[in-house]
């Protein structure tokens, strides 16, 4: 059911079996497979059903390194987390990219420092296979060739590069039904506008024994359960389990906070195709209904082979089309008068949806090749408390973040082989001097998931290591992150933690 945490009076103790903090996905998916178990289980969430201005300036914090779009623009707080965030347009509404990391993700890579997950992609295989239906999207199948006509493997495909798909499901499909079972689940109680700011600890520093929430009229009240699951996404559950450790949390890791990592994406290859027909024959790597009705586009990526020796990173190519000088001025002059949506149908601008315009070839020009990328792990790439504090008088984040030279010789390595490999299909220029975008929103990497404590801040179950019953659930726990969006790993991983915690 959902609980008013206003009606909840100050000083209220809730019990709970499982206290699980945060309802963006993972949140969500973690609370439902467990009420479903029959284990009692509070959720806590700081926003609303919708965002509110007060509590999403709680989201602030600093940024030191090169540039990012900020934490405060980067997150959201509510029910659905920054799924609110995702911008990908399917129909009428907006979505995201599905795909599962590739199984070299997992391994140890030599010349990766700091690569390697302690479970397997087999491990994860049957999660990802739930994943699927609970993200609202098709089969677990993501190779080219079984859900259409691919560009021969022999020709642009090459050696390096093999075609494989991303599936795209709305925020609705997974989010609405999550909220909906908890709403109506006899073993939940989710809380929105409930934000947690203090978790108790014993005198041992192994066990959290109480989540102190402050509602927005300024009572506090305590959840004190037996185990803990915080939710609240890479940047928020490195800052809680650092403001725990303040309260006496024995975290036996030096790597809490450390390993952020993000999903630039590389704009610097132009494709100019030499066949006018090109439109019609590579329809597949545009944005498409497949036979089943799922929403599909091809894709170009790397394989595991040539990803295994460190010299190319984990990436993935996707064509958006570009439109021609004469038709962005004629969208800029539309705009100019607010009559943009009249020139849209035979005018657009470009990206997805290029093969089903009756002329392609007469208002695009070429495509831009858009690399999503891996950023390999640092340490130095951290989240820490910083000197700034927000309304409830605790300390704001502070990211700190460089783009490393070392990814960037990947980067331009990759260019090259994915110019050469694709050349057959037309001329491919490089803006060799560009530097990738780093604002996906991917936040990951700051509670990685490690065998050893020395190496990872939780264990293969996702508890923290020296802590007998806090687990995190998020992309905060991966190791490292390849380049594909988090949210089908995210849930995966935890479904597999509700598995576990409902056992325990």
């Amino acid at each position: 059911m959902e609980v008013d945490s206003e009606a909840l009076g100050h000083g209220t103790v809730q019990e709970t079996d499982i206290c699980v903090i945060g309802a963006g996905p993972a949140g969500l998916v973690v609370a439902r497979a467990l009420a479903e178990r029959g284990r009692d289980v509070v959720v806590l969430e700081s926003g609303a059903r919708v965002p509110e201005p007060t509590t999403q300036a709680l989201n602030d914090g600093d940024v030191i390194g090169d540039a990012y779009a900020g934490l405060r623009e980067t997150r959201c707080r509510g029910l659905g987390g920054t799924s609110s965030l995702w911008n990908t347009p399917i129909d009428n509404t907006l979505g995201a990219k599905y795909a599962p990391l590739s199984p070299v993700d997992f391994e140890h890579r030599p010349e990766v420092e700091h690569s390697g997950w302690p479970i397997t992609f087999g491990q994860l295989a049957p999660w990802y296979a739930r994943a699927q239906e609970i993200c609202g999207i098709g089969p677990f199948e993501y190779d080219g060739s079984a859900w259409g006509r691919c560009l021969p493997a022999s020709g642009p495909a090459g050696s390096s590069l093999l075609t494989r798909i991303y599936q795209f499901g709305s925020r609705a499909a997974l989010v609405d039904p999550l909220v909906a079972a908890l709403a109506r689940a006899t073993h939940a109680r989710l809380c929105p506008r409930a934000t947690l700011v203090r978790l108790e600890v014993d005198a041992s520093g192994r066990r959290v024994t109480g989540a102190v929430v402050s509602s927005p009229g300024g009572s506090t009240w305590t959840v004190r359960a037996k185990h803990y699951v915080v939710a609240a996404g890479a940047i928020e559950n490195a800052r809680l389990l650092f403001l725990a450790t303040d309260a006496g949390l024995r975290v036996a890791s030096p790597w809490l906070g450390r390993g952020f990592m993000e999903h630039p994406r590389d704009s610097a290859l132009t494709l100019r195709p030499h066949s006018r027909d090109f439109h019609r024959t590579a329809a597949f790597y545009d944005q498409h209904r497949a036979a089943d009705g799922t929403m599909i586009v091809g894709r170009f990526a790397v394989c595991d082979e040539a990803i295994r020796d460190g010299v190319l990173p984990n990436a993935s190519a996707t064509l958006l089309a570009r439109a021609r000088p004469v038709v962005r001025r004629v969208r800029a002059a539309a705009h100019r008068v607010g009559a943009l949506g009249l020139v849209d149908r035979w005018a657009p601008s470009g990206g997805h949806g290029w093969s089903r315009h009756a002329a392609p070839e007469r208002v695009f020009d070429g495509f831009t090749i858009l690399l999503n990328l891996e950023q390999t792990p640092s340490p130095e790439n951290r989240i820490v408390l910083g000197s700034r504090r927000d309304a409830l008088g605790l300390p704001l984040p502070e990211l700190h973040w460089r783009w490393h030279g070392a990814d960037h010789a990947r980067l331009t390595r990759l260019r090259g082989v994915v110019a050469r490999e694709l050349a057959e299909l037309g001329r491919i220029d490089i803006a060799t001097d560009a530097i990738p975008d780093p604002n996906a929103h991917h936040h990951a990497g700051t509670t990685r998931m490690h065998a050893d404590s020395a190496h990872g801040v939780v264990d293969a179950d996702c508890r923290v290591h020296g802590v007998d019953n806090v687990f995190v659930a998020g992309a905060s726990v991966f190791p490292t992150a390849g380049f594909v969006n988090p949210a089908l790993t995210i849930v995966a991983l935890a479904e597999r933690l509700a598995d576990h915690l409902s056992v325990v």
